[in-house]
């Protein structure tokens, strides 16, 4: 039986803002304390997960602390092996690159990865114990570019990349998308798009198309190649208080990525003494109409992600609850309340690749949540449960059709 707030994988000594899977087997943290002194570092930390016991752990593999602020907001993209890691720190965007390297653990190293889990509360299966070749990784630093350039002090608030690895998309306070030639960092359009902060925006996955949403209340798609705006999306839900969009994403669907659909999240400008719900959309890509809208409940939406394949949503909760959603009808799949005590930051689906599930489990879907709080936690659904339940159901119509078959002989 899973924990009820999900499996605690470990705690950071830093606070955590953001989340992504990488590759396989590894996934990345980040965050920290900011420019005040306080002893809390600002850092980022990979993580490799792994199966002990029919129990998913995680144990730490690089700490990187070199840096002056707190990582914000961050993407991520894979080569296959080496991965392009892209971190905002107030007004800046720090591009690193993580090389995969395997190299050959010393005993001192297994002191210190002990130590490490031990106060992670993490065990250590005779695997680890006897492994003479471990995979960590190289970090470069190799580019620092200023992104937004707000007169009250610049912040960067989402970057993206695009799945071919040659632009890099930054939005934040100045309301300027800017759309950037990767790896070189030069700028290929500079575009005034809204009034308000950019709070989110993706690159669809033929990378022609730009979504940005924003706090003035407005959501525009943009051209990539000319940075034209394309339209404006015009969200239909009748509702008696305003609301503006929280987040954008887009999913592949049944997992092919030449078709995805658009997803959205709505919460009120204002939150009143009456509680109001807050709202996923479904939008057709193409015709860029919503398809579905659902209403996820009073919880303040704070986070949100797509699956690989796209077929999960993940929500996290400023309350710090957590919900994944079935993407193709929007029906909410799972829910843990306040599974951190505060408000959480990131969301992030493991892969769903086999060699992922070998270490997983079998299960619908993996997701990490993230908080403040410094804690990661893993949720999952059990495909068997599913199942399980089916064959439940069978077995009472069996069982019914069995007691009126024997009533029946005897004449009631």
């Amino acid at each position: 039986m899973a924990p009820r707030k999900g499996t605690l994988l470990g705690e950071t000594d830093f606070p955590l803002y953001c989340a992504h899977a990488l590759g396989q087997h590894h996934f990345v943290v980040c965050g920290g304390g900011g420019q005040a002194k306080t002893g809390v570092p600002n850092a980022f930390e990979v993580f490799e997960l792994a199966n002990e016991h029919n129990q998913v752990v995680a144990s730490s593999v690089i700490k990187y602390d070199k840096l002056d602020r707190a990582i914000m907001n961050s993407a991520t993209v894979s080569d296959g092996k080496n991965h392009i890691l892209a971190a905002g720190l107030e007004q800046d965007c720090q591009v690193y690159l993580l090389k995969h390297k395997v190299c050959t653990r010393k005993p001192e190293d297994k002191n210190e990865l002990t130590t490490r889990k031990r106060r992670s509360n993490l065990t250590q299966s005779e695997e680890h114990k006897n492994a003479e070749k471990v995979i960590t990784f190289d970090v470069d630093l190799v580019k620092t570019v200023q992104t937004d350039f707000d007169g009250d002090g610049g912040f960067q608030k989402v970057v993206r990349l695009s799945y071919d690895k040659t632009l890099l998309l930054t939005g934040g306070a100045d309301g300027f998308l800017r759309i950037w030639n990767y790896p070189k960092m030069t700028k290929a359009h500079e575009i005034e798009a809204h009034d308000g902060e950019i709070e989110d925006l993706d690159i669809s996955p033929s990378g022609n198309r730009i979504v940005t949403v924003s706090s003035d209340k407005h959501a525009y798609v943009w051209v990539t190649k000319d940075g034209s705006k394309h339209c404006e999306l015009q969200w239909t839900k009748k509702t008696q208080t305003p609301y503006r969009y929280k987040a954008c994403r887009y999913g592949g669907i049944e997992g092919n990525k030449e078709k995805c659909n658009l997803y959205t999240c709505h919460i009120p400008v204002k939150r009143g003494r009456k509680p109001t719900p807050c709202y996923i959309s479904q939008w057709d890509s193409t015709k860029l109409v919503p398809r579905k809208i659902v209403d996820t409940g009073p919880e303040v939406i704070s986070a949100f992600a797509v699956s690989d394949t796209g077929d999960y949503l993940g929500l996290g909760m400023i309350s710090g609850s957590v919900a994944v959603y079935i993407s193709f009808s929007l029906q909410r799949l799972y829910y843990v309340k306040e599974a951190h005590g505060i408000f959480i930051t990131d969301v992030e689906f493991l892969s769903s690749s086999d060699s992922t599930r070998a270490i997983t489990g079998d299960q619908d879907f993996s997701l990490l949540s993230i908080s403040v709080d410094k804690q990661m936690r893993l949720h999952q659904v059990s495909a068997r449960g599913r199942f399980n339940f089916l064959w439940v159901l069978v077995g009472f119509v069996v069982m019914v059709y069995f007691l009126f078959a024997t009533l029946a002989s005897y004449g009631f």
